[in-house]
Formats: C-alpha cells, sequence, structure tokens
C-alpha cells in the first residue's frame, strides 16, 4: 500500500491540479461571457434611459406648452386654457388636463368628470402636485388612476410648472393613457431581444418601490443591469437576460472546453508519466539483477547510500557466500538453480521482519542491509539463522547434500559510504576466510562438540571429499545428540532436549509465542510396587503415544512419571488442557489388566511467564506443586503464583544471608516424659523472620531449601546450633536428648556420616545425647543406602528417630529391621485417636511392636486433654504437642525449664 501510495500520489496531485486548472479557466470564460453580456446589457439601458427622458420631457409631455402660454398670459382668464385643452382632449391618449394657478385649481377638464375639483387648495390634491412647484420643473406620476366608478382609468400624469424670475406661478397637469406612455417607451422591444425588465421607481414620500412596468411577474431582478434617471423623482429601468447571463449554450461551451482542456492536460501528464515510468523501469533494469530480482551491486550500493542518507535509524550490513557456487549450480543444473534464485526474495521476505534491502552482488554472494539495533548478540543470530533460511538443498551422487552460506556482518557507520562499508565488508570476510582452512574448521568444530556445546553444525563444502568428512561428522553429532538429549528407554525427548528446543524457537523468533504444559501422573509409583515396572513402562509408553499427537517432536519426559510438551497452537491453554485431559483419561491397557489415569497438567506461556527455557521450567514446576497443594487438575500459571514464586525467592534470599550472618533462629519444643513427668527431651526447630514481626512457615522454608539445594547448609547450621545448645546448657535444664531433623540430601550425600559426626563432636557435645530426625519415606525410598549411614552413625551413641511414622507405609513388619531407636507417631493419626476406632487400635498396634522392639515412641500434635489422656494410656514413652508447650525460642525454653523444676 505504502510503495502505490508513493508511486500513485504524484499523478493524484496533477490530476487534482489540472482539474483545478481547468475549473479556473472555466471561471475565466464565464466571467468574461457574463461581462460581454453585461456590456451589452449596459448599452440598452444607456439607450432606454436617454429614449424615455426624452419620450417624457418631449414627445410625451403635452403639458409644457400649455405651461409656456400660461406664463405668457399670465391672467386669471381660463377661456385660452378650455379652447387650448378641447384640442388636446379630443385625442384620444389624453385623458385629464387642469391649469392651477398659484396653489388653486381654477380648471380641471372634461368638466363632467373633473369639474368639482376646481377652487381646490394645492395641498388637497396628492404630494406630486406640490413636488412640482417645489422643484420648479416636470414631474412625472404614474401610473396611477384617476376618477371614480366606472369613470377609473391608469394614466400618467405629467405636472408642468411655469415661472417667472424663477417664482412659481402655477401649472398645468396632463394625464396620458398608461398603455399608450409605456408603448412609446418602447419596453416591448427588451423582451424581443430576449430581456426580461422592470421599470419602478421610489416613492418620494415613503422610499417604497412602485413597480411602473414588468416584463413578467415573479422574476428576480436581484442581479439584473440598472440604469436610474430622475423625473424629478427617481426613476429605475433593470434589465436582465431571459436565460441568464450565462446562456445555456454558454455554459455548455465553457463544460466542453475546460473538458477539451483538462482531458488534453491529463493526456499531457499520463504520458509524461509513463515516460518517466518507462526511464526509471529502465534506470531499475540496470540496477537489478534479472535472476533473482533483487538489486545487483550497483541498484544495492545506491539504495544503501539513500538509506543512509534518510539517518532513520541504525543500520547493519550483512554479506553471505555460497563458496563453490558455481561448480554446485552446473552440478544441479539451470532450472534447479533458477527455482533456487527465484525463491531467495520470498524467504528474505518471510524471515526478516525489520525493514531491509537485499543485493546479489556475485553469482553466489548477497548483501542485505537491516534497519534495526541489533546488540552484537543479535547480529550473530540473525545471520545464523537466516544461512539456515537461505540453504540450498543438492543431491549429488543420488544422496542429499545441502550448500550453506558463510557470512559477515558490520553495523554501518552514520555518515559513511555504501561502497566503502560494502568494500570493507568483503574484505573482512575474505581475510577471516583466508584464517580458516576446512580442516582447522572441523577440528574446532569436533572441540565444540566435545566441549558440549548443542549447536554444532558441521557445514557442506564444495570439495568432495571434504564434503564426505562433514556428513561423517554430522552423523556421529546426531548420535550422540541421541544419546543426550533422548530418553535411551522411551526414546523421546529429556530434559537437556527440551532446553535445547526452547532455545532454538526462541532465538529464532524472539517474538513468536508458545505454550508450554507439563503433565504429572498422579500416584504413578503404585502401578510399579502393585504390579511390576513393566507394566509401569507399557502405561508410560501408551501415556507419550497419545500425547505425540499433539506435540510431535516436541515432547518430553523429565521425570520418571512427568512429561514436557511445547505447543505452538492458537488454541487457547484451557481448551488445549482440557483436551489433553480427557486424551490421557481414557483407560490404558497394560497386561491384562485396564487403568484409568488420573492426571495433573500445568500450563504456563512464552513470553508471558518467562523468557527462557530454564525460567519456564522453574514457572511450570512451581504451577504443577500448586496443583497438588490445591488439588486442582488443570493449572495456568497466573499472577498468583508469580507472587508465591518471589515469596519463595524472597525466603531463599533472607534464608542464605541469615546463615551467612549467623541469625537464623533455632527454636525448640519440649517434650514430656511420661514416665517421670519431666520435659527430658526437645526437638529443634528451624524459624526464619518474615520480616513483618511474623516467621515463614517451616515446611515451607524446608521445602525451599531442599528444591535449590540449600538444604545441607541450612542442615549443618542447625545441627550445630542445636548440639551446642545442648553441649552448653542441656544438662543444666534436665535434658536427655535434643532431636534434629535430617533431610534425604545429607543422609545420602557420600560421607555423611562423617561429616555429621565431625559437627557434632566439634561442638564438644556427647553424640549419646543426640536424636537425629528422618521421615519414614526418606528411611524406606532409600533403604539400603540409608541404613548403612545410620547403623555408623548410631555406633556411635547417636539416636535415630523415624518422624511422621503413620503417614507414608505405615508398615510394621519392617520395624524390626530398621536401624531406629525411637518412633515419632504422625500427628494425622493422633488427632484420629477420638474419632476412629481403628486408628486407636492400630495405636496400640505400633505400641506393641515397638515394646517388642525395645523402640521407644514420642506422640506428636497432641492438643487436647481428651487425646492426652487417651494416649497417655495406650502405653506411649513421650508426648509432644501445644497440650504441653509450644515451640520456643532459645532463652524462652530455658526460663520455661527452668520454671517446671
Amino acid at each position: 500500500m505504502k510503495k502505490w501510495n508513493e508511486r500513485r500520489l504524484p499523478l493524484l496531485l496533477a490530476a487534482l491540479l489540472i482539474i483545478a486548472m481547468a475549473a479556473g479557466f472555466g471561471l475565466t470564460m464565464r466571467r468574461s461571457f457574463m461581462e460581454i453580456r453585461q456590456q451589452e446589457a449596459d448599452n440598452i439601458l444607456l439607450y432606454y434611459s436617454e429614449n424615455i427622458m426624452l419620450q417624457m420631457r418631449g414627445a410625451l409631455n403635452q403639458a409644457d406648452t400649455l405651461a409656456q402660454t400660461a406664463r405668457i398670459i399670465g391672467d386669471q382668464d381660463t377661456a385660452w386654457f378650455e379652447k387650448a385643452a378641447c384640442s388636446l382632449l379630443s385625442r384620444e391618449e389624453i385623458r385629464y388636463v387642469c391649469l392651477i394657478d398659484g396653489d388653486t385649481m381654477v380648471s380641471a377638464l372634461p368638466a363632467e368628470q373633473y369639474g368639482d375639483q376646481v377652487g381646490h387648495d394645492l395641498k388637497d390634491f396628492s404630494y406630486t402636485y406640490t413636488l412640482a412647484k417645489v422643484v420648479k420643473e416636470l414631474v412625472v406620476e404614474g401610473p396611477i388612476t384617476i376618477g371614480s366608478g366606472d369613470a377609473k382609468q391608469e394614466v400618467f400624469l405629467f405636472l408642468q410648472p411655469f415661472v417667472s424670475d424663477n417664482a412659481y406661478l402655477g401649472e398645468v397637469g396632463v394625464a396620458l393613457d398608461r398603455d399608450y406612455v409605456l408603448e412609446q417607451m418602447g419596453l416591448r422591444y427588451l423582451t424581443e431581444q430576449g430581456y426580461d425588465y422592470e421599470l419602478w421607481r421610489v416613492n418620494p414620500q415613503s422610499g417604497d418601490k412602485e413597480v411602473v412596468s414588468t416584463s413578467g411577474s415573479g422574476v428576480d431582478f436581484s442581479h439584473a443591469a440598472k440604469t436610474s434617471f430622475n423625473l424629478p423623482t427617481q426613476w429605475n429601468l433593470s434589465i436582465q437576460p431571459m436565460d441568464g447571463w450565462i446562456s445555456r449554450e454558454n455554459s455548455v461551451t465553457i463544460i466542453l472546453v475546460c473538458a477539451l482542456a483538462a482531458f488534453l492536460l491529463l493526456g499531457l501528464c499520463y504520458t509524461l508519466s509513463r515516460l518517466r515510468t518507462q526511464a526509471k523501469k529502465l534506470k531499475n533494469v540496470s540496477l537489478t539483477d534479472r535472476q533473482t530480482g533483487l538489486y545487483n551491486q550497483a541498484g544495492f550500493t545506491t539504495a544503501l547510500d539513500r538509506c543512509l542518507a534518510e539517518q532513520r535509524g541504525p543500520i547493519v550490513l550483512f554479506y553471505f557466500v555460497f563458496e563453490g557456487y558455481n561448480e554446485v549450480a552446473q552440478l544441479i543444473g539451470p532450472e534447479a538453480e533458477a527455482a533456487f534464485l527465484q525463491s531467495i526474495p520470498r524467504r528474505l521476505t518471510e524471515y526478516i521482519e525489520s525493514p531491509f534491502l537485499a543485493g546479489r552482488l556475485q553469482a553466489g554472494n548477497f548483501a542485505i542491509a537491516v534497519r534495526e539495533d541489533m546488540n552484537e548478540s543479535q547480529r550473530k543470530d540473525f545471520a545464523r539463522g537466516l544461512s539456515l533460511e537461505l540453504l540450498l538443498k543438492i543431491r549429488l551422487n543420488g544422496e542429499k547434500s545441502f550448500l550453506t552460506a558463510r557470512y559477515q556482518y558490520a553495523p554501518c557507520p552514520p555518515n559513511g559510504q555504501a561502497a566503502d562499508i560494502i568494500a570493507t565488508l568483503i574484505r573482512s570476510y575474505y581475510a577471516y576466510r583466508s584464517k580458516e582452512s576446512p580442516a582447522r574448521m572441523l577440528t574446532q568444530k569436533c572441540r565444540q562438540l566435545i566441549a558440549g556445546q548443542s549447536n554444532v553444525v558441521f557445514e557442506e563444502y564444495t570439495d568432495l571429499e571434504m564434503m564426505e568428512l562433514s556428513k561423517t561428522f554430522n552423523q556421529y553429532r546426531k548420535q550422540v545428540e541421541q544419546l543426550a538429549y533422548f530418553d535411551p528407554v522411551f526414546n523421546v525427548g529429556n530434559r537437556p532436549k527440551y532446553l535445547r528446543d526452547a532455545n532454538m524457537l526462541i532465538s529464532y523468533d524472539k517474538k513468536r509465542q508458545f505454550s508450554l504444559f507439563c503433565v504429572d501422573i498422579c500416584a504413578f509409583s503404585q502401578y510399579n510396587e502393585l504390579f511390576s515396572a513393566d507394566i509401569g513402562d507399557q502405561i508410560l509408553r501408551e501415556v507419550l503415544r497419545r500425547l505425540s499427537r499433539p506435540f510431535g517432536t516436541y515432547l518430553y519426559r523429565i521425570n520418571g512419571d512427568v512429561f514436557l510438551g511445547i505447543s505452538r497452537s492458537n488454541e487457547s491453554e484451557q481448551v488445549f488442557a482440557s483436551r489433553l485431559q480427557q486424551l490421557l483419561t481414557k483407560p490404558v491397557l497394560a497386561g491384562n489388566a485396564s487403568f484409568a489415569l488420573q492426571v495433573r497438567i500445568a500450563v504456563c506461556r512464552y513470553p508471558t511467564h518467562g523468557d527462557t527455557p530454564e525460567v519456564l521450567l522453574d514457572r511450570i514446576q512451581a504451577a504443577l506443586r500448586f496443583s497438588k497443594e490445591s488439588n486442582q487438575h488443570i493449572m495456568i500459571y497466573h499472577d498468583e503464583l508469580d507472587a508465591m514464586i518471589r515469596t519463595e525467592a524472597e525466603i531463599l534470599r533472607l534464608l542464605k544471608a541469615s546463615i551467612e550472618e549467623k541469625t537464623l533462629e533455632i527454636w525448640y519444643q519440649p517434650i514430656m516424659n511420661l514416665e517421670n513427668r519431666r520435659y527430658t527431651a526437645v526437638e529443634a526447630l528451624t524459624r526464619l523472620p518474615n520480616g513483618k514481626g511474623g516467621y515463614f512457615p517451616a515446611g515451607l522454608v524446608i521445602s525451599l531449601a531442599e528444591r535449590s539445594g540449600m538444604v545441607e547448609q541450612l542442615g549443618d547450621y542447625v545441627l550445630t546450633h542445636a548440639c551446642r545448645f545442648m553441649h552448653m546448657q542441656g544438662k543444666a535444664l534436665g535434658l536427655l536428648r535434643t532431636g534434629i531433623n535430617l533431610s534425604v540430601q545429607q543422609l545420602l550425600v557420600r560421607n555423611s556420616a562423617d561429616h555429621i559426626l565431625r559437627l557434632i563432636r566439634t561442638s564438644g557435645v556427647d553424640p549419646k545425647l543426640i536424636t537425629l530426625e528422618i521421615t519414614e519415606s526418606v528411611l524406606i525410598q532409600s533403604i539400603e543406602r540409608a541404613c548403612a549411614t545410620l547403623d555408623r552413625l548410631r555406633n556411635t551413641g547417636v539416636h535415630i528417630a523415624l518422624d511422621d511414622f503413620g503417614v507414608g507405609y505405615s508398615s510394621l513388619n519392617y520395624l524390626s529391621n530398621l536401624p531406629v531407636d525411637v518412633i515419632k507417631i504422625d500427628r494425622s493419626l493422633t488427632q484420629q485417636i477420638l474419632t476412629n476406632p481403628k486408628q486407636h487400635a492400630l495405636l496400640r498396634s505400633i505400641v506393641e511392636m515397638a515394646a517388642i522392639n525395645s523402640l521407644a515412641i514420642v506422640a506428636e500434635g497432641v492438643e487436647t486433654m481428651e487425646e492426652q489422656s487417651i494416649i497417655s494410656a495406650s502405653g506411649v514413652h513421650f508426648i509432644q504437642g501445644f497440650y504441653y508447650a509450644r515451640p520456643m525460642s532459645q532463652e524462652q525454653l530455658i526460663r520455661f525449664l527452668k520454671d517446671q523444676k
């Protein structure tokens, strides 16, 4: 659209200008026609004004002769007047004659109609009579109506005063027939000449317009030509052409002339535009590569100079070279070469999102200038990605091979010259290539592969021997990748492959979104335990088969029964996850059994929830943990999880700082010995302040420490401080034991027994005063290795307590085989003692088995008197819970135990 506008806008502007010029020319012609017709009308008006004045004052003014006679006679005798008037009245056009002597009417003829006017004063008549006395010259009034009844008639009244020495003596009035006067004016000729006319005068008293004669009613004379004359009132004659000042013929002529002029000008502009376009095309042909449609070297240089002059942002220049292109082109033939070259513009457009220029400098050499601000890493990624996009696929000796483009790049200096910049980049490329032989490059890539780099690619070479060697290395690399990136049992991608694939997706197009789905099979271990590992593998294979439908090659197994999948679908995450759930909850056939699986699905999205594969993996695992805690089967990462992750990060930061600064608090919960009713033992507990006057949940802190690899550091800190406290305060407070929790990571690391014993002995405490607590699930899952470590610790006098008994496996049969001294019954069991008879029976069984195996029993989580009564009656040795004491700081514990003495 932008190119179309740039090409068509000048033509559009030229057309508008031509239309405006034609319109202006038409207006000029219209004005000229109007001026001609107005000049004709002015000439006619001049003639008519002179003719009417001549008629009024001369030929039609019959009163003038009588007035001259009256001035000469100068007496009161009216006989002469009546005699002269009779001759006038004999004429058909004369309707009325009167004589006024001074201010008195002395004669009015015909007497039978107007004789009653004799003797009346001048003021008894219309203002026109008085006006004649005042101006002492001819006054014409009309048309007016005189007479009465059937004798009424319309006339023009001519009043001619007679004076002597400029003194008014009287006046003579003669009334002529209206039609006769108008006929004498010749107004009909105007109509014959094609004019509408209007003869009108201004009433001297009211100032109103009084139409004397008009060619037709309803005609608008507001734009008519007009002339005025005085009798002595102002008389006006307005005329205008009946067909307007611009006739239809004139309008048609103007339109035709303007249209012809516009057409000729438009044709001229179009011809000039076509000539200009053809010249531009001829110029472009000289600047364009015929095979690709890209710029040639001259055209690219010119276009790059133009872009640099615009200074609209940084430009990066890339130089790509297909080495050995001419030899390969001969091998693949002209048709395959033409198809490859013609595909290059489309490939560039699809890959490059920013504005760019592209040119083919030589047969296999291309230059691309991209207007985008890139750092070094982005330039390298862009060049590598475009090199893969421009890959030339060939077949040699029936085998598929690839010819990749090598590249060099550099940012363009703002004020540089394109020719110099291109030449410098080309020299830089060949200077670099001269230092690299194919054998040296192969050696370097092998070393990169040995170092563990995953993006190593052995390029194709035009030298056939080097190409065969490169292909062999590629095959070897694929085998290595198969071992490094694929699960050996199920032949599906593993965690490293996910990281590599996600990195490639992101580096290829950082703006392209994709979704990450994590699928976890609920309680999968039961299938292996209750049936066999082979049944478990069959279930996993069927799950993988189903998941491969929506995810294809973007499917990974990152843990025993936990799978990842990358989806680039535009389908909403909720809908996609629901479809996965339906896909996986259908019964799975394994062996002779059918299993209905339950799965949990966690979802996050790039780049909304993370901009690296590692961050996305952390986020989706957090979502999976949250789904387990909230018992939801589909969990899409959201702000609450983000807040939870920030909280966890803050906890880890504070935990690390408090361990390094030795400010992490160690609290203790007293344990009641039911035999002597004294507190003879405590359990050391971790307390991390949250900075708001409270503490973070201890279970969350320990869980985060285990996941982040800090649990050994935390465990050493707690063990050291608890042992030191027991050494310094234990005997004085009457304590015989202090319990310290061990995590699986502390227990199972190499030489863990030596390390733990060294910390105990360093504190100076007797190992016999220390009880190390481990959870039942940790012990059972790693029983062989754990037992070896625990035996070494017990041999030094350290006691071992089995914590949380009753939560996990709760099998009484293996108690005699475990290297433990104490069983701590979990709170989940003690809470049900009052309500569940089975739990009460289980408690008694545990006590009996413990007695057989000489094991001490601690009941945890006792909070009420009822619980205390029934549990103490069951035969347990120790009780730990809020009923007796809550966890407390070291200072509070010292005061508490001293008060108990």
